[in-house]
């Protein structure tokens, strides 16, 4: 049994922007900050390692704590649904669809998650995409701050589901550095794909066990992970 865990942001979709102003919104009426995310680059960090440096920016962070962000988040949630709803620009990226339905065709795969988006707010944007039923456990923001214990999480939960796996049989996709980083972290093989905000050589950079341009054409992806 081999295990693929993907990111979620700018890996498997775009959502327009609607994450980003779904927060800035939730920022101003919860700590009145009207510059939402401004200065501070989310690709590859959890919702709440997010918070907290838009806190420090502004000084604040002695307001990130666990009752506070039980009180933000569940605005942002909100302010998403909304924004998923309306966002013109919504995509689902090159590949995707066509890559998970093949993989989840075959026995010896399990497709699960591991991104910095909160639970909810994930299966949010995968329901818009209509790919929320591919996808059977995973790890997420609203379990880690740190991008490794996530992961680790989405492991340990698919151990649960099936049975133990082999490190080597693990599987990180993903479209930033951190999701290079963090797979090695979790001792799972890492697949960069330079469909979001990092290049292709950027990507490189950090050595990931596989590279593509894009999940399209998905045959060599599909060759690798059952290598």
């Amino acid at each position: 049994m081999r295990f693929v865990l993907f990111d979620v942001d700018g890996t498997l979709l775009l959502t327009g922007g609607a994450g980003t102003r779904a927060l800035k919104s939730a920022l101003e009426q919860t700590y009145a900050l009207p510059n939402g995310i401004s200065g501070v680059r989310p690709g590859g960090k959890t919702d709440p390692q997010i918070v907290r440096e838009v806190l420090q920016r502004y000084g604040g962070e002695n307001r990130f704590t666990e009752e506070n962000l039980s009180f933000l988040f569940p605005i942002y949630l909100s302010f998403l649904r909304e924004e998923l709803t309306a966002s013109h620009n919504f995509l689902v990226l090159p590949g995707v669809r066509e890559l998970v339905c093949t993989l989840s065709r075959k026995q010896d795969f399990l497709l699960g998650l591991a991104t910095g988006n909160l639970e909810q707010g994930a299966q949010m944007k995968l329901e818009r995409a209509g790919l929320s039923s591919f996808f059977l456990f995973g790890g997420y923001g609203s379990d880690a701050e740190d991008r490794t214990d996530l992961i680790r999480v989405a492991i340990e939960r698919g151990h649960e589901r099936i049975a133990p796996v082999r490190p080597e049989c693990v599987f990180i996709v993903g479209d930033t550095p951190r999701d290079i980083v963090h797979g090695k972290e979790a001792r799972a093989q890492t697949v960069a794909v330079a469909s979001g905000s990092y290049s292709l050589d950027a990507l490189k950079a950090y050595k990931p066990d596989f590279a593509v341009a894009s999940l399209d054409p998905i045959e060599p992806i599909v060759e690798f992970l059952e290598s």
